[in-house]
């Protein structure tokens, strides 16, 4: 009997011990188990018959260990016209659950904008508040970034203490970051259609510029970048203001031909703007 009661028990303790591996891996792996949802389905029903929904995805999941709280994801592609529609229906829905919107808007001068919004965290009153939280007038800037951004493919974000941020979704190695200086021409006006404050930061991203523009360095920083590149052949640059020297994070960094380093360094020491001291360094072609 102790033998057979022994043998009970470390079957149990296999069990468990098999089962506390498959959870454990569920949980790194971040496994999404679906949870349908009627009320999910009839939202999805309503964004299609919207003027200018071209396509939507869903998913409706809970993740291991705890297989609650179901998580609620939407993905639509709408042109621009459609948008302010598209939110006004995110906004009204009676679906009662907090919703995770990643929104694709093609404009009229086939640019990009994705938009990213997490779920809204109850008001004061306890109620869930629908609307997609962006941080910025997402209509405004959708907008103007049509106008001063034809082709371009952009994912505007705010990131710590305020920051515009703009990454240029690129699927292929661009050629320089020409095609990006609209951007930083432009930079300020970005700002008020966004609704920000006139002071806020705007930060530029892409796989061959990375520049964080302070409030008002537009003007000053388009001439540097177009000096750079028109006469000093440079076909990268980035100067990331995120650190201290001493870490080896705040830094310029930049691709440009051998013989040109003395005259761009120059050149940016005596550029006024705030990144002019920052260590510089070189990467070869």
């Amino acid at each position: 009997m102790k033998r057979l009661w022994l043998s009970v028990v470390a079957v149990a303790l296999i069990g468990s011990a098999c089962v506390a591996f498959v959870l454990f891996g569920w949980t790194v792996n971040e496994s999404h188990f679906d949870r349908p949802s009627q009320e999910f389905d009839e939202l999805e029903a309503e964004l299609e018959k919207l003027p200018g929904v071209d396509s939507i995805e869903k998913e409706r999941w809970v993740e291991a260990p705890t297989f609650s709280e179901p998580t609620s994801w939407m993905s639509v592609t709408v042109d621009e016209a459609g948008l302010p529609g598209l939110l006004h229906a995110a906004c009204s829905t009676g679906y009662p659950d907090g919703v995770t919107w990643s929104i694709n808007v093609r404009t009229p001068a086939a640019a990009e904008v994705s938009l990213y919004a997490a779920p809204t965290a109850p008001d004061s009153d306890g109620r869930n508040t629908r609307c997609p939280d962006f941080g910025f007038d997402a209509v405004q800037l959708v907008h103007q970034l049509d106008r001063v951004a034809p082709g371009l493919a952009i994912q505007p974000t705010i990131w710590e203490e305020g920051t515009l941020t703009l990454v240029a979704l690129e699927q292929q190695m661009p050629a320089g970051f020409t095609h990006l200086l609209p951007l930083v021409d432009h930079s300020d006006d970005l700002v008020g259609a966004a609704g920000l404050d006139t002071n806020a930061v705007v930060e530029i991203n892409s796989a061959n510029l990375g520049v964080v523009l302070e409030p008002h360095e537009s003007v000053a920083y388009l001439a540097l970048l177009t000096e750079l590149n028109e006469n000093r052949s440079v076909s990268t640059y980035w100067a990331d203001g995120g650190g201290t020297p001493e870490d080896g994070i705040e830094k310029i960094q930049i691709v440009a031909p051998v013989q040109q380093r003395a005259a761009i360094e120059d050149i940016i020491r005596s550029s006024g703007l705030h990144i002019a001291d920052l260590p510089l360094r070189f990467i070869e072609q």
